[in-house]
């Protein structure tokens, strides 16, 4: 199975969801499996920076697989909108520059120690006994005029599931095709528990059936754009919080609006430059 070395926090942060695009400055053919290897390496103060413990991360080992989607060029303006999705705070560093997207993360219940390489590099199979009893992988979804948001779910772990909500955009974002077709924010089953009520609602508007999260694993939920809109709000302001006061009251609220105000804080709140300001400043709306 193909690998790439990456250094700590950003292997962490792939496995979090946290980090979505890997950036290099060659790309592969390759698409699919992607073994995630913690390369050997020690940045303990960037890791204090973004608030890890450098003691508890893995180091010199395979800690987990990701979908390898997608490759696709980043010139200076694209590479400032998806700051939030690759995470480097550098200044762009011109081209060649390629954003590797990765989806659907999986942790191994325990790293496997193994010597990194440059490149792309080829781990045996019969090596990865932690690939066991993993998920299999959600594709990515088909575009869709009508819906334009879909969402997943998948076990995890024998307790609860994630969900993975995906929109496709329906026009390049620029014109030589530098920013993706689709992008997409996910839950683990922590904060997926404090957010049940207004998932199921949102189910039942789009023509499902709650029970469907869990007896339709992998298979898609098509969402109409409005109730998508509003589910992918809901993601993005509750993602990094576990007070369940806070998360009701921000389900609450986003429940109250009207779409032109979804509408609004959406494209304050979605992928770019600003994204993260906008959904600090929609959770002390909401939340105080």
């Amino acid at each position: 199975m193909k690998a790439l070395s990456i250094r700590q926090p950003w292997a962490e942060l792939i496995l979090r969801g946290e980090k979505t695009l890997e950036l290099r400055t060659w790309q592969v053919h390759y698409r699919g499996p992607l073994l995630i290897h913690a390369a050997a390496a020690r940045r303990p103060q960037r890791v204090r920076q973004l608030g890890l413990d450098p003691e508890a991360l893995a180091y010199g080992a395979l800690v987990g697989v990701a979908e390898l989607v997608e490759i696709f060029p980043l010139n200076a303006e694209a590479y400032e909108a998806l700051r939030e999705a690759h995470r480097s705070d550098r200044p762009y560093p011109g081209p060649p520059l390629f954003a590797w997207r990765l989806a659907r993360p999986r942790r191994f219940a325990q790293p496997i120690p193994w010597a990194g390489r440059q490149g792309l590099f080829t781990v045996p199979e019969e090596a990865l006994p932690a690939l066991e009893g993993l998920p299999q992988p959600i594709p990515a979804p088909p575009p869709d005029d009508e819906h334009p948001f879909v969402l997943y779910t998948f076990p995890e772990n024998g307790q609860g599931y994630r969900a993975v909500l995906y929109q496709w955009l329906k026009t390049p974002t620029h014109a030589n095709g530098s920013l993706p077709r689709w992008w997409q924010v996910d839950l683990d089953s922590t904060p997926l528990r404090l957010l049940g009520d207004a998932l199921a609602q949102t189910l039942r508007q789009a023509g499902y059936r709650p029970g469907d999260l869990v007896r339709r694993f992998g298979e898609p939920f098509f969402l109409p754009e409005p109730l998508g809109v509003r589910l992918a709000l809901l993601f993005l302001a509750t993602k990094p919080l576990s007070r369940v006061d806070r998360v009701d009251a921000i389900a609450a609220g986003i429940a109250r609006m009207s779409d032109e105000e979804a509408y609004y804080w959406f494209s304050k709140c979605s992928p770019g430059p600003e994204a993260e300001r906008g959904r600090r400043a929609l959770r002390t709306l909401l939340a105080g």
